[in-house]
């Protein structure tokens, strides 16, 4: 399903964070959202899995304002992993996954074969399927984190939210899980830090900068130099993955970038604001 953000203002704790935001994730494609530490991405997320209510703009799922869904049916299509992991759930790994299957049970009904089947595969997914009866509180960073992605996947939404899902993560299982989004091919709206792991595993790339999207695009027209360095604030030079051909930024570690820290002109003006406009 397709989700389109348009006008998006959003505010929280007193102050505007996302203004005038407008982007579109197209069905069946992997659409990033990267920008700097406070660029709005973790506070746009949240209005899409309905955590924050904007102060104008609309969220919509294939054309219809996801506000106007009841929890259950919102639910149904959108599955979020957040930064907040929330508390210490004094669950098992399984059954922490199985509470995904949620919104499509009635009132105290059991499981069925097919809530068990659906969470077995969502917890082999993640390469967790040998550790059901673990505590969740037992389990470290990483493997709480893989436990609650398996959560949203057996939710079967036909849009994921994911909010930074490799923090925590070591390489191999950051691996796997790029490749486990890639091989699905679900709708998926994704914020990451890393822009390299950005560029390999999303169609497109929307960057936030100050609470506005200044740049849309595929990632190779998006990732340049002069964008790096405006928004960033770093020098770097855009290369072929010796190993894959996706765009690989190689950064200089040693300086940062001239003029880094000059301010953005008004939205637009430079980087070309808004989707199918990118910096050339």
């Amino acid at each position: 399903m397709r989700i389109e953000i348009e006008n998006l203002h959003v505010a929280y704790a007193g102050r505007t964070v996302v203004s005038g935001a407008g982007l579109i994730a197209a069905d069946g494609e992997i659409t990033g959202l990267v920008g700097p530490n406070g660029s709005g991405k973790s506070t746009l997320l949240r209005t899409v899995y309905r955590h924050l209510k904007p102060v104008a703009g609309r969220v919509l799922l294939a054309g219809t304002d996801l506000r106007r869904l009841s929890p259950v049916e919102a639910a149904r299509h959108v599955a979020a992993l957040p930064q907040e992991r929330g508390g210490d759930f004094e669950l098992t790994v399984r059954e922490v996954v199985a509470m995904g299957r949620t919104p499509y049970k009635r009132a105290f009904a059991g499981e069925d074969a097919a809530d068990r089947d659906v969470v077995a595969r969502a917890l082999a997914d993640v390469g967790m399927e040998g550790h059901t009866g673990r505590r969740f509180t037992e389990l470290s960073g990483g493997e709480r984190q893989r436990v609650l992605l398996a959560r949203a996947f057996a939710q079967e939404p036909d849009v994921l939210v994911l909010d930074e899902p490799t923090n925590h993560l070591d390489i191999r299982h950051q691996v796997e899980l790029l490749a486990l989004l890639r091989a699905g091919r679900r709708t998926t709206l994704v914020s990451l830090h890393d822009l390299n792991a950005a560029a390999s595993v999303c169609d497109r790339l929307h960057v936030l900068h100050d609470g506005h999207v200044v740049a849309s695009g595929p990632p190779r027209e998006v990732l340049r130099p002069a964008l790096l360095a405006e928004v960033f604030g770093v020098r770097a030079t855009v290369v072929d993955h010796p190993l894959t051909g996706d765009p690989l930024i190689a950064f200089d570690h040693r300086a940062p970038a001239d003029g880094a820290g000059i301010p953005l002109s008004a939205p637009g003006d430079v980087l070309g604001a808004g989707p199918g406009r990118s910096l050339r």
